[in-house]
């Protein structure tokens, strides 16, 4: 972890928030987790996700924290994978996430990406509206339930 993006905690409740929305994951044996922002600091242009939560040496979790536009907030998880320099501060395990406002009606987009993640990258990808206290397991988990 030698990066200024990433901060490591250990609080029982590690949390990311941004515009109302946040994601919470429970740590009840306040174990060792990186919590690294990616947009704007970790990467700074083109497409990208907002942050990155990692319980140390097992799972990491993307997350973007949408208003109402989850078929672009799977493209930036979908994109943010691919880069390098995230993929360097990635656990092996990983898992997508979006806190949105709102689900979409239609939501064809958010199956291709579940499909996506569990075919190419054996990861569980998760939707669920304005804000949630997760089980980073659950979460990087395919059949894993929210």
């Amino acid at each position: 972890m030698s990066n200024s993006c990433t901060k490591r905690v250990s609080h029982s409740k590690v949390k990311v928030e941004e515009n109302k929305r946040k994601a919470v994951f429970r740590n009840p044996n306040n174990v060792d987790y990186d919590v690294t922002t990616i947009d704007g600091c970790l990467v700074k242009e083109g497409i990208r996700s907002d942050f990155m939560v990692s319980e140390v040496g097992k799972i990491s979790v993307l997350i973007e924290l949408k208003g109402k536009d989850v078929a672009h907030a799977c493209d930036q998880l979908l994109a943010t994978v691919k880069r390098d320099n995230v993929r360097d501060l990635m656990e092996k395990r990983i898992g997508f996430l979006v806190i949105c406002r709102k689900l979409p009606r239609f939501d064809t987009f958010v199956a291709k990406a579940k499909q996506k993640c569990a075919k190419e990258l054996k990861a569980g990808f998760h939707v669920v509206c304005d804000k949630g206290e997760f089980d980073i397991e659950q979460v990087a988990s395919i059949n894993g339930k929210l």
